[in-house]
């Protein structure tokens, strides 16, 4: 199966802007065969499984091209047989409701695909299952994948564990998989040290089993890349992207969906770096094998659009930006909701910068709704939606407003990412900036505050960010004290409040 890619926002802040993209890891279809779900017992159900079996394929075929629509219906018609041959809670019905989670987790229904999981977990963990089987170290995993993209790491870090020790257990050579989709969970969290260190035990997992010539070390390689881009490392991370780069070139050529991935996220390194030429380089090589060997409408493809429209968007040249993300948006209408959302995000950014705020609020009250009803509203990608639409009433100067969604933004930050995540960090300072413009210096000067302790905690005193904020905080106390004849210096009140 192709490795999805995460689609970015363009989120919306008042001090920096945060872009990119990031890679999920692909959910696994678990070996149908061990299951006996296609083999009939007289000659009547023969034929129905030849029947069952036909709709399989042409599900598996379906998504493959990123027709997700009907890659569900077809996979929830196959379910549907399984369950009246075989029962609800028989192996069957559990690997087909892997199957038809695995749509849902494409389509960005991860909610869905979760609940779809999470009812195969419970057959295939019941007392006198094969706990150990195939399919259920591939379902309690691909629950787990679902559980992170809802923001409940700690759950799906569970599930992981959970798989990885069956495997463990009976000497799997599989493990590196797993320890790849812990160390991204650690990522999401911005646990740098912990993300890596599970990177590493992959790298040393996959260098014995498989030689370190092999294609998957790649995509550890990747994995470690976007840690250091996190971590603002950009220079390590185009090293390790081009070892997966030339490792991938030596195994495919310069063809094949592998090496459309493997361009995208050298896009994404040269992007961070803002090196717009080589990034669009990039993405164009992409685009070219994707639309070829994907087709215009797959979420890679859609993904590549949106990376082209975001660099055009860097550049200034909104319009040509706003018509790559349509682009995007039509190609993605097959790949459901969750898709639509995304580029609903970023075309409202562009359209903003347009000058056309009306419009920019409309499509991130679209985007908004969507995620809604597939995450719940407290969701970090809801987060990101309401810190956009609080920008685009900053640029309308409504700061009232802007204060208002900067908030909501914040609350879910630093309720499912914790305080010292850097989107919590950046909430921060976008509430600030809104208490700052109604001169509400107080308050700002407060949200700052926190953003500087937490940041100087993480980065230390000397790093550009932590310094930022300490002018900005600066900045604000003078505007308060302006009237004062012998104000307090600065340096004195920052000292007593850092303890």
């Amino acid at each position: 199966m192709i490795i999805m890619k995460r689609i970015p926002y363009a989120l919306a802040v008042f001090l920096f802007v945060l872009g990119g993209l990031s890679f999920g890891s692909a959910p696994a279809r678990a070996d149908v065969t061990a299951t006996g779900c296609l083999a009939g017992r007289d000659k009547t159900e023969n034929e129905k499984i030849t029947k069952i079996a036909e709709e399989t394929r042409h599900a598996k075929r379906a998504a493959d091209r990123g027709d997700y629509a009907i890659a569900l219906r077809r996979y929830q018609n196959v379910l549907s047989n399984m369950v009246e041959m075989h029962g609800a809670q028989h192996g069957c019905a559990a690997h087909y409701r892997n199957e038809v989670g695995i749509v849902y987790m494409n389509m960005g229904q991860y909610g869905k695909a979760r609940d779809m999981f999470a009812q195969a977990a419970e057959i295939v963990g019941k007392p006198g299952a094969d706990d150990a089987s195939t399919d259920a170290t591939a379902i309690y995993n691909n629950l787990g994948l679902a559980l992170g993209e809802l923001a409940d790491y700690e759950k799906a870090r569970e599930w992981h564990l959970k798989a990885l020790a069956i495997r463990e257990k009976r000497g799997s050579a599989d493990t590196a998989s797993l320890y790849d989709d812990i160390a991204s969970l650690y990522d999401r969290q911005s646990n740098y040290g912990k993300a890596l260190e599970w990177y590493a035990k992959a790298l040393v997992v996959r260098e014995k089993e498989l030689g370190i010539r092999h294609p998957h070390m790649a995509i550890t390689y990747d994995g470690i890349a976007s840690v250091h881009e996190h971590m603002g490392q950009y220079g390590k991370a185009r090293e390790w992207r081009n070892k997966a780069l030339v490792m991938r070139e030596k195994m495919f050529g310069g063809t094949g969906p592998e090496m459309a991935s493997t361009y995208h996220n050298a896009a994404v390194a040269y992007f961070k770096q803002g090196d717009y030429a080589n990034a669009l380089s990039s993405y164009e090589k992409a685009l070219a094998i994707e639309e070829k060997t994907l087709g215009k409408q797959h979420p890679s493809t859609v993904a590549t659009y949106n990376g082209i429209a975001g660099i055009h968007d860097k550049q200034g040249n909104y319009a040509k930006a706003a018509q790559w993300y349509e682009k995007a948006l039509a190609a993605s209408q097959k790949g459901g909701e969750g898709r639509n959302a995304v580029t609903y995000n970023n075309l409202a950014i562009v359209v903003a910068r347009q000058g056309n705020h009306k419009k920019a609020l409309d499509y991130l009250q679209r985007a908004a709704a969507i995620q809604e009803k597939l995450a719940g509203k407290e969701h970090p990608d809801v987060a990101t939606t309401y810190a956009n639409i609080a920008w685009v009433y900053f640029q309308q100067h409504n700061y009232a407003r802007a204060a208002e969604w900067a908030r909501k933004a914040l609350a879910i930050n630093e309720k499912v990412l914790g305080l010292d995540h850097p989107s919590t960090i950046t909430a921060y300072n976008n509430v600030a900036m809104a208490y700052y413009r109604q001169k509400n210096y107080s308050q700002a000067l407060s949200e700052y505050l926190r953003a500087y302790r937490v940041y100087r905690a993480r980065f230390g005193r000397d790093h550009p960010q932590t310094k930022l904020f300490r002018t900005h905080m600066e900045n604000v106390y003078r505007q308060i004290h302006r009237q004062t004849k012998e104000p307090r210096p600065f340096t004195d009140w920052l000292a007593e409040f850092m303890g």
